[in-house]
């Protein structure tokens, strides 16, 4: 059994792979040159809850003076418990369930430069026992101004397949995202950006794993606590800004890279992040990058911890169709915080290695046990070589 994830299990624990695999293979790296990464990562969540082991690769080929290939791939192994839906009967500790899969998914990206402009072509794959994932992207990026001056827009178009095995048939789902952004030099020291994301879901939109409990009166006069799937609507519509400050301090020697992003969507869900991280060199061939994420997030509309002692009748409701009830923590009302450092090391032009440890720490804010959240250590190993 398996379940897409991000903020925590699963979701948070194998990085999704259009945004993740920027950060794992050095997106900020500035090297030119044709290049392979690899990546070893362990997510281990306290209490012996999900641990998941990932493997990645990437590379880097400039096939002519115009075109540039990128590849890559990851191989997650999912196994532990997570909360299934159901209410804690002690008020403290939430029933998890078992789950164990295989994820692999991979990115393949064609750039295209020609004069001051470069088109980006992307298609990507995932597949996991009960879901499959494809999608295709394009996006542009232009720079004026004597290139001090960037304006990048796109779009992409995610095609899902939902296919536990107790379902009669797939449930489709599909995502499309509209990007717009404009980047600007200040000075020599400090470039800002700034972006704007609109994200149109549609179809099958729950979880089929999450479940949600009601006292049901079976017979006259008698109640039992029986679980249903959880509804969700089957639109959901995103808005994302995005700003991003890098500053270089010469004095120091180092840079500062501060994000801000804030987040809103038609189902109530309201969100901003703050993210910090600050390169440090240190002599010739060392850099070390602490960093400080935080991010806080109001509670869905139709979250709810239990229907006991609401008007809903889930025997009476159709998938997709008001009203909308979901148990799932994570669209309760939560922050969390990351701290983490990353240390890198080159050796010559060549080849570097790098290693980063992140402590991942969730708390509730609702009345949602806080049981329910998890806490994780996240260790990631890599290395990258330059032809």
């Amino acid at each position: 059994m398996s379940r897409t994830i991000f903020l925590s299990l699963p979701r948070s624990v194998r990085i999704f792979v259009f945004a993740g695999y920027l950060y794992l293979f050095g997106a900020r790296v500035s090297h030119a040159e044709d290049h392979i990464s690899v990546k070893w990562q362990d997510y281990s969540e306290d209490n012996d809850r999900i641990r998941v082991i990932s493997r990645y690769m990437g590379f880097e080929k400039k096939v002519s003076n115009r075109i540039t290939l990128k590849g890559h791939g990851v191989h997650d192994a999912i196994s532990g418990a997570t909360p299934s839906g159901v209410p804690a009967d002690d008020g403290v500790n939430v029933p998890l369930s078992n789950l164990t899969d295989v994820r692999e998914a991979g990115v393949i990206d064609l750039d295209w430069t020609h004069g001051i402009h470069k088109s980006t072509f992307q298609y990507s794959h995932s597949s996991e026992s009960d879901f499959l994932s494809r999608g295709y992207s394009y996006s542009q990026t232009s720079e004026y101004n004597k290139r001090n001056t960037g304006l990048s827009y796109g779009i992409s178009f995610i095609d899902d397949d939902v296919r536990p095995t107790f379902f009669n048939e797939h449930r489709e789902k599909e995502s499309y995202d509209y990007f717009l952004g404009i980047s600007q030099v200040v000075d020599p020291n400090t470039i800002v950006a700034l972006n704007y994301t609109y994200s149109d879901f549609s179809g099958y939109l729950s979880d089929p794993y999450k479940i949600i409990r009601r006292e049901t009166e079976v017979l006259p006069d008698i109640f039992l606590p029986l679980t249903f799937a959880e509804n969700r609507p089957t639109d959901r519509r995103r808005h994302i800004w995005f700003f991003n400050v890098k500053r270089f301090f010469d004095q120091a020697g180092g840079s500062l890279d501060l994000d801000y992003r804030y987040f809103n969507d038609n189902w109530g869900v309201e969100s901003s992040t703050f993210d910090l991280e600050w390169y440090q060199k240190i002599g010739e061939n060392l850099i070390i990058r602490p960093k400080y994420r935080y991010y806080t997030q109001n509670s869905a509309d139709f979250y709810t911890l239990d229907l006991t002692g609401t008007v809903i009748d889930p025997r009476a409701s159709l998938q997709g169709v008001a009203p909308f009830y979901s148990a799932d923590y994570r669209l309760a009302k939560f922050d969390t915080h990351t701290y983490g450092v990353k240390v890198i090391y080159k050796f010559g032009d060549r080849f570097s290695v790098d290693a980063a440890f992140e402590r991942y720490e969730m708390e509730g804010k609702d009345e949602t046990p806080q049981s329910a959240f998890p806490d994780a250590d996240v260790l990631t190993l890599g290395a990258s070589l330059w032809f």
